[in-house]
């Protein structure tokens, strides 16, 4: 009998995901928990796993398309069964081919293909489209030329014709609109660089250059072995994510940053006591970044009015300090949140970092762990910086940059001059919500913690 195995949900507010790699092709073999694809959500990356096992009879969608969550998108059974009933959306199925020494694959796509927006004069047909791309050419009129696809079975995804656009002549909104009602566009047009106006349309493409004209040309020096290459990399779909929220950010919200910094002394020697006692006691993997962490947690604790966000010109405090911290992962920015983190010890606090970090890192974390934030820290300083402007994620009120420690001379009360290590802060607030006394009265609280942190510890 045949089976469906569908797009998972990946977490709660998760509705769509992008299928970013097939891992099997149909005719594979495939046993239950096998890879059967990678998927991406805004927030992370996940390998899917079978859900059951079989011949692969078909494939509904292409790398680069947006598939909605619990559609079907792999069909298992035995060879040449019908498959008919599980296909998507009504789309047609692929027949599976007859038994061969080799099984032609075949991918279907999950609903059945919009009319694309006409385009101009192609030069030759193209293999079929993406969702994504069709919806790229649409809103960017340009000429689409001949495209190699680079998904599954030459199909052209969104990257492929983003590419094409770059080098491609462009539409005009009037050309568009002439183009929309069947009038032919040439090649190329007379706007600048080379943008094809309403004047154009209808005309045909400039005759090529005689070969004697141009021979009158001087010819072009061959291009020396240190020519520049120029590497065209589209976003990924997280990247995209990112780069829209930061921008919308800071758009949206009036940003200042404060700077302090705190004597660590003490933070560094509880650290060394750690190291060299903490194992039997359970507090092995407790790092400077964690004690940081922990301490601004309780800084909020103290100072509600930071910790929340700002939306729709309403102000909503938390109780609960949901501590998000930021991940540097191959993927880009991962921001892992850790909910009610004023309930935790330091070293349940400790570990719980490490464990979302690392699922963080190997792209594998819930995107409901990513939800949630009213508070968040980024430390740079095991890069070396000292300061920077974090960038405050809407709608929270406020992040914590962490810089690195540095070595000052300080004079004691008896005239003394004596040297500390002092740790790099800088908090970026919405000056929308938070003037800039309530934020340094926030830092003051941090350094006093954090300069003080055994007795805080011991306090609870």
């Amino acid at each position: 009998m045949a089976t469906a195995i569908v797009m998972p949900k990946a977490g709660n507010s998760v509705e769509e995901c992008l299928l970013s790699k097939w891992r099997i092709k149909v005719g594979d073999v495939i046993a239950e928990k096998d890879i059967i694809c990678d998927i991406e959500t805004d927030k992370s990356a996940i390998e899917v796993e079978a859900s059951a096992g079989g011949t692969v009879l078909a494939l509904f969608g292409s790398e680069g398309d947006l598939i909605p969550v619990l559609q079907t998108i792999v069909v298992v059974g035995n060879p040449g069964e019908d498959f008919s009933a599980l296909v998507p959306g009504g789309a047609e199925a692929a027949p599976v081919a007859a038994p061969a020494p080799a099984v032609a694959e075949a991918v279907v796509e999950a609903a059945p293909a919009a009319a694309a927006a006409p385009v101009a004069a192609a030069a030759g047909e193209n293999a079929p489209m993406s969702p994504r791309a069709r919806k790229f050419v649409a809103e960017h009129p340009f000429v689409v030329p001949k495209i190699a696809g680079s998904g599954a079975g030459g199909r052209i995804i969104e990257a492929d014709v983003e590419a094409a656009y770059r080098t491609s002549p462009k539409l005009s909104s009037a050309a568009s609109a002439m183009l929309a009602d069947g009038v032919a566009a040439p090649s190329a047009g007379t706007g600048p660089g080379g943008m094809i106006l309403a004047s154009d349309m209808g005309k045909p493409s400039a005759a090529p250059v005689p070969v004697a004209e141009a021979a009158v040309a001087p010819v072009a020096a061959a291009v020396p072995a240190s020519a520049d290459v120029v590497t065209a990399k589209p976003f990924t779909q997280i990247r995209k994510i990112i780069a829209k929220r930061l921008h919308e950010s800071l758009s949206t919200m009036a940003q200042y940053t404060l700077n302090a910094e705190a004597d660590v002394s003490g933070l560094l020697a509880l650290r060394a006591k750690i190291k060299d006692n903490g194992e039997k006691l359970g507090l092995a993997n407790i790092n400077i970044g964690d004690m940081v962490m922990y301490a601004v947690i309780k800084a909020l604790q103290k100072h509600p009015e930071i910790n929340g966000e700002f939306a729709d010109n309403v102000v909503k405090l938390h109780s609960s300090v949901n501590m998000a911290f930021a991940c540097d992962t191959p993927r880009g920015l991962m921001v892992p949140v850790l909910h009610n983190s004023q309930n935790m010890s330091l070293a349940e606090m400790s570990k719980t970092v490490k464990i979302l970090a690392k699922q963080a890192n190997d792209g594998n974390l819930n995107p409901d762990l990513m939800a949630g934030g009213t508070f968040t820290v980024s430390n740079l300083g095991t890069f070396g910086i000292t300061t920077f402007t974090p960038v405050a994620t809407a709608p929270q009120l406020a992040i914590l940059g962490v810089g690195k420690t540095l070595l000052r001379p300080v004079r004691t009360k008896s005239g003394e001059i004596v040297y500390k290590d002092y740790m790099q802060f800088s908090l970026t607030l919405n000056h929308m919500v938070i003037d800039g006394a309530p934020g340094a009265r926030f830092l003051q609280t941090l350094t006093d913690i954090i300069e003080n942190f055994e007795l805080v510890c011991i306090a609870g």
